[in-house]
């Protein structure tokens, strides 16, 4: 063996060694890990309270339950059963409120109430008072404990092997659980089953806090059944109990095969209402499950994680927060991958020398490049622009005496005029220059996905800006210190934001007196920064990781990433 072969040999090993990654989690972890936060608290009850010649009774029908969404607009499957109650509406619930009365009358007195005459009963219901209002419980708690009120968009049957209902809620980027095919399940298949058992927080056992957290129990499809009207229903080991109704069972593939719907004292005897049936209202009610951004930026950030690549992780998590705020885990694992780097647990990046050997051979390639460029100019140089040559790469300015590529605007000399930072440009003419190009690669085409675009100021950036919502979702533009204009007005905006909610100049993010801001430019919609709730900006100065809103989150949503 050479000493050529001989060294590669030897930084294999070393590259294998160095790339090893760290004990991942189980599959089952991984499916819980990844499924949790898609999983919501359903409330289905009324409450209300009575006086009867003095004393208070207070009664309630309904209860809690679990739901998922499917979508990430809001449709959540759960249980009929769970929502009956508010399926039923007001008026019946008013009088089954009232049956509950007599229903503890009856157990206070006993036999004594069922020998009650006519009469005596009539004068007892004079006697019985509503307190107040009936209590209407019908929202999902997410995770962070924030309540959406919800409509029931389809009912099957509780009780029965079509015991599932579709609710709605108005929200975005909720992640979702994909619906899998339960004619497919065999006897033995390894399932995990998440929801919200209300056995220990109805005896008080939980602070509140984790009364939000949804619970993972597993276990295996143990029979595949039919229930009595015709439909199949799933057998499963996996313990379940008052409160899990309609939380997801997911299969090792992490699609989920069914409803938990029927338990029983007897463990391994609890039952699931199939996937197949749910698919049939689906398909019904015409909506198209589907996975949402936050699913792909959680799943992203869990494998940097997995992989110990910490630092990206946490841009993963932290987008992830962005795109759903009420999620269940991005803020525990960003508090982890912290900890892993100051523990000095980051994955260290590949060995240089690959990158070293690119950039000495892209070096050689450019200089012979400009090698060329300088015979031909000295050799065919007109008075006038010359006709042939070769662009420069992508963020250099051109050589002496070319034309600049196309969308391509050199940095600007000192003294830049004050106003033109704001994105007011000055005069043409001596001293001063034309609109500021909109932020192009060079070639007018699209930024890559993750690539950042050169501004009009080139090599004076200081950061980027990352989209995260709107039609530029994904895309980063350099940040200068001299400024960068987002807007609607080609030509004028160096971000350029195609949204009529949009101004023409919106927003100028740059330097002032030291100090990174945003200044809004007299919007109609105004520009926020981070959270729309804080009210408009006038001038705000800004630090790493915050995030500029042009009019509304979904219009255009700029994280500031420095350095």
């Amino acid at each position: 063996m050479g000493r050529l072969q001989a060294f590669l040999a030897c930084a294999l090993v070393l590259f294998v060694g160095a790339t090893a990654n760290a004990e991942e989690p189980s599959p089952q972890q991984k499916i819980a890990l990844i499924a949790k936060p898609s999983v919501v608290r359903v409330w289905g009850a009324y409450i209300a309270t009575y006086d009867i010649s003095g004393t208070k009774i207070q009664t309630a029908i309904g209860g809690t339950g679990t739901g998922w969404f499917m979508t990430p607009d809001g449709y959540i499957a759960t249980n009929a059963h769970v929502v009956d109650d508010i399926h039923k509406g007001d008026d019946a619930a008013k009088v089954a409120l009232r049956q509950e009365v007599y229903k503890r009358i009856r157990k206070e007195v006993g036999a004594e109430f069922d020998r009650m005459p006519q009469s005596q009963l009539d004068f007892l219901d004079t006697k019985i008072k509503l307190v107040g209002q009936i209590e209407r419980r019908a929202y999902v708690i997410l995770p962070d404990g924030t309540k959406l009120d919800y409509e029931v968009k389809a009912f099957g049957k509780p009780g029965s092997g079509n015991d599932c209902a579709i609710i709605k809620v108005k929200i975005e980027n909720a992640p979702t659980l994909p619906i899998g095919d339960s004619a497919r399940s065999q006897v033995e298949d390894h399932i995990v089953v998440l929801g919200y058992p209300g056995v220990a927080d109805a005896q008080d056992l939980l602070d509140e806090k984790s009364q939000l957290q949804a619970s993972v129990t597993d276990g295996s499809v143990a029979a595949i059944k039919n229930a009595a009207s015709g439909e199949q229903i799933l057998q499963i080991s996996a313990p379940i109990t008052h409160g899990n109704s309609g939380g997801p069972a997911i299969d090792q593939h992490g699609n989920v095969v069914g409803l938990a719907t029927f338990g029983s004292d007897v463990q391994g005897f609890n039952f699931l209402v199939a996937s197949s049936t749910l698919n049939e209202m689906v398909k019904g009610l015409k909506i198209e499950p589907k996975q949402s951004e936050t699913n792909k930026m959680w799943n992203e950030g869990l494998d940097h994680y997995w992989g110990d690549e910490y630092s990206d992780a946490i841009h993963d998590f932290e987008q992830v927060q962005l795109l759903f705020p009420a999620h269940s885990e991005a803020t525990g694992f960003i508090k982890n991958a912290n900890q892993a780097k100051k523990d000095g647990k980051e994955k260290k990046k590949e060995s240089n020398s690959g990158l070293i050997a690119g950039l000495v051979v892209g070096g050689i390639a450019l200089l012979g490049g400009a090698v060329v460029i300088m015979k031909r100019g000295k050799q065919h140089r007109p008075p006038g622009p010359p006709q042939h040559g070769f662009p420069p790469p992508q963020g250099f300015p051109p050589p002496q005496g070319f034309p600049p590529p196309q969308g391509f605007a050199p940095p600007q000399p000192q003294g830049f005029p004050p106003q033109q930072m704001y994105g007011r440009a000055p005069p043409p003419g001596p001293g001063g220059s034309g609109p500021v190009a909109k932020t192009m690669a060079v070639g007018q085409s699209a930024p890559p996905q993750g690539g950042i675009a050169p501004t009009a100021f080139g090599s004076l950036s200081i950061g980027s800006l990352t989209c995260v919502r709107g039609q530029l979702n994904g895309q980063r533009f350099a940040l200068t210190a001299t400024g960068v204009i987002v807007g609607r007005q080609p030509g004028v905006a160096h971000v350029l934001v195609n949204d009529h909610r949009a101004s023409g100049k919106h927003v100028w993010i740059g330097i002032e007196n030291g100090k990174l801001v945003a200044i809004d430019q007299g919007t109609t919609n105004g520009t926020y920064v981070n959270d729309v709730t804080r009210g408009r900006i006038t001038r705000a100065e800004l630090r790493d990781g915050d995030v500029i809103i042009v009019s509304e989150p979904d219009c255009c949503s700029l994280q500031v990433k420095l350095g």
